[in-house]
């Protein structure tokens, strides 16, 4: 896994070059152009999380439905319901976080077998979770890699604000 932060791509950059207004209905653009080193360090930065992002191939699976098994397996209700039925709930899961990393469903996984799923301001270790709470504890589980990643795209792809003052002096000659 790429580390989880890096100051110039994640900080340093965002602060100095997106502007602090943006029109709505419009994307946000750079308050200046993107030195050229910038430019290369925001697509190393994309480039080394676009992996760890990525949603689970068919290579993984068998990893996905094992985590979820497992996670299942931490709750004696779901012990009664039968093979056939546990299977399915673990298909129906499989296919709602999709589009998410292997690693990542792994580790939300791991967090409510161990944990429990946050309801009602506790963790709750009796009820087995929803699939839209899994998908969400999946999508925290990646939202920072999924963040970082979606930061670079964005400022790859900016363009830069034309500055008001001009805009309003060319409109007026």
């Amino acid at each position: 896994m790429p580390p989880v932060a890096n100051r110039t791509t994640d900080i340093e950059i965002p602060r100095s070059a997106w502007s602090s207004w943006k029109e709505s209905g419009k994307a946000r653009q750079l308050r200046r152009p993107l030195t050229g080193s910038e430019v290369l360090a925001l697509e190393n930065r994309r480039d080394e999380l676009a992996p760890a992002v990525a949603p689970y191939d068919a290579r993984e699976a068998d990893r996905v439905a094992l985590a979820l098994t497992d996670m299942y397996g931490g709750y004696p209700s779901m012990g009664s319901r039968g093979d056939q039925s546990v299977a399915g709930r673990v298909e129906a899961v499989r296919r709602a976080v999709a589009a998410f990393p292997c690693w990542a469903i792994e580790k939300a996984c791991q967090s409510i077998h161990a944990n429990g799923v946050w309801r009602d301001g506790a963790y709750d270790r009796k009820w087995p979770p929803t699939d839209a709470e899994i998908v969400d504890a999946v999508r925290e589980a990646a939202r920072l890699y999924t963040d970082s990643y979606r930061s670079a795209v964005n400022l790859l792809a900016a363009e830069v604000e034309e500055d008001i003052r001009f805009r309003a002096r060319d409109a007026a000659e």
